[in-house]
């Protein structure tokens, strides 16, 4: 997300593909140096792996309280794959930010909205909905999947979504869509 105060990196892809990140930033006329910020909707392994890498490139990870105990969580799989370009994230360098902080947080990076804790495709999931009604949420399950999945924790977060009005979903691995 493009502002004129900071800028806004959502999720960071499997470890290994930094030169693809710096290719696709090349195409869009930006400089990882633009970024300010990055927000992982959760903590798999294709949504957190270069966010050391970019940390090291002086973007500053943001953390919210209700993904603090799970950002290792994937630690295991690029362990077990023997993948040589995942660097584990450092507690000690994250931007660590409450749920009920996040308005004033995004409002002082030129962002109108708030981060919600959304949990359905995983408990630490969280999901970004600005106020113009357009929602990142990584990757919940899409609206009209809810049913089949008889679970109450994810009616719950896209109950939690509409509440706060959000209109239009970008998921990480869906089509985007309007609320039904």
């Amino acid at each position: 997300m493009q502002h004129s105060k900071k800028n806004l990196l959502i999720d960071a892809d499997w470890a290994g593909t930094l030169p693809k990140f710096f290719q696709e930033l090349g195409r869009k006329k930006l400089k990882v140096q633009d970024i300010d910020y990055l927000l992982i909707t959760h903590y798999h392994p294709d949504h957190m792996g270069l966010a050391t890498d970019l940390m090291n490139l002086g973007i500053s990870l943001v953390v919210l309280d209700c993904q603090i105990a799970y950002i290792h969580q994937s630690d295991y799989i690029f362990q077990k794959e023997y993948n040589p370009d995942f660097q584990p994230i450092n507690y000690k360098h994250i931007h660590k930010l409450n749920l009920v902080d996040s308005r004033h947080f995004l409002s002082d990076c030129g962002i109108s909205g708030i981060i919600l804790s959304s949990p359905g495709h995983s408990a630490d999931s969280i999901s970004l909905v600005l106020d113009s009604g357009e929602a990142f949420v990584g990757d919940l399950y899409p609206q009209e999947q809810v049913p089949l999945y008889n679970n109450k924790v994810l009616s719950h977060s896209w109950k939690k979504l509409i509440s706060h009005g959000a209109n239009f979903i970008y998921f990480a691995h869906y089509a985007n869509e309007k609320v039904i």
